[in-house]
C-alpha cells in the first residue's frame, strides 16, 4: 500500500536516518510533477468562487469541502512520494550519505 512507507520494499533493509533521507529524496522527485500541486489549485478555485459568488452559503459546508480537499492532498502528496521511493532509493543506494549531505 503507498500509505504505509514501513511496509515498502524500497525501504527493506534501511536504518531510520537512511528511510528518512530516502522518503526526502523521493519528495523532491516528487515535487516537480504538477498534479502535485492540483488540489491547491483546486482549492484556491474554490475559495475564489465561494468568495465571489457564494456558491456553499453554509459555514458548515465551507468547513467540510475544505477539509476534503485537505485530506485529498495529503493522499496526492503520499502516493506521489510512494510512486518515487524506487528511484529514490537507486539513487541513495548510488551515492549513499553523500546525496543528503550526512
Amino acid at each position: 500500500m503507498p500509505f504505509y512507507f514501513s511496509r515498502r520494499p524500497e525501504l527493506a533493509g534501511l536504518d531510520r536516518a537512511a528511510r528518512r533521507d530516502v522518503r526526502r529524496l523521493a519528495w523532491q522527485f516528487a515535487q516537480r510533477h504538477w498534479t502535485l500541486h492540483a488540489p491547491a489549485f483546486v482549492w484556491i478555485v474554490f475559495v475564489l468562487l465561494h468568495t465571489r459568488y457564494h456558491v456553499v452559503p453554509e459555514r458548515r459546508d465551507y468547513l467540510l469541502i475544505t477539509l476534503a480537499i485537505f485530506v485529498l492532498a495529503v493522499v496526492n502528496i503520499r502516493f506521489h512520494i510512494s510512486r518515487y521511493l524506487k528511484p529514490a532509493r537507486a539513487m541513495y543506494d548510488v551515492l549513499g550519505g553523500r546525496i543528503t549531505g550526512r
